[in-house]
């Protein structure tokens, strides 16, 4: 029973760190979306890093207990890393609405959804020092760009709920 707790390449160390960042990351990210009324949650963001940091820590498992194996098997990272983005993709496309005065909003929060699944994949790979500079990089737009959309063009970024129709 013990045998199926083993992991070949991580420690359960290294694991918890990476999930932990991945959750953290994640929800700074939703949470300044969130407070904005936006479409979608600190929840996904966070679901959708600590994921994408699954699956990019299981195939590095993988690939580490079938290198050496007499079975053939083709483990293509860039694969799992492009089709892992796709999929979130699609997610993001639901957060971007036009509205009826034709204004198209949700595209930062498409955008940051994207960009959390991004974070979780290079957490998963254990690349951090990518992981931190992007992290920071994307909360300090999020944050100081709605600043400026307030201050300098004049455009609220939030939503307010109370007198949406």
């Amino acid at each position: 029973m013990l045998e199926a707790l083993h992991l070949t390449l991580f420690t359960w160390e290294e694991v918890c760190l990476r999930v932990f960042l991945a959750m953290s990351f994640g929800f700074v990210l939703g949470w300044d979306r969130d407070s904005k009324n936006k479409p979608i949650d600190f929840r996904a963001y966070m679901i959708v890093c600590v994921a994408t940091c699954l699956i990019a820590m299981a195939t590095q498992e993988l690939y580490a207990d079938f290198a050496n194996s007499e079975n053939l098997l083709s483990l293509d990272l860039g694969k799992i890393m492009a089709g892992t983005l796709t999929g979130i993709g699609f997610l993001g496309a639901g957060a971007i609405i036009k509205r009826d005065d034709h204004q198209v909003i949700g595209t930062a929060t498409g955008a940051s959804i994207w960009a959390a699944g991004s974070i979780g994949l290079v957490l998963g790979f254990g690349i951090y020092p990518l992981a931190i500079i992007g992290f920071l990089s994307i909360a300090s737009i999020l944050i100081i760009g709605g600043y400026y959309m307030s201050i300098f063009q004049g455009k609220e970024d939030r939503i307010d709920i109370k007198n949406k129709h």
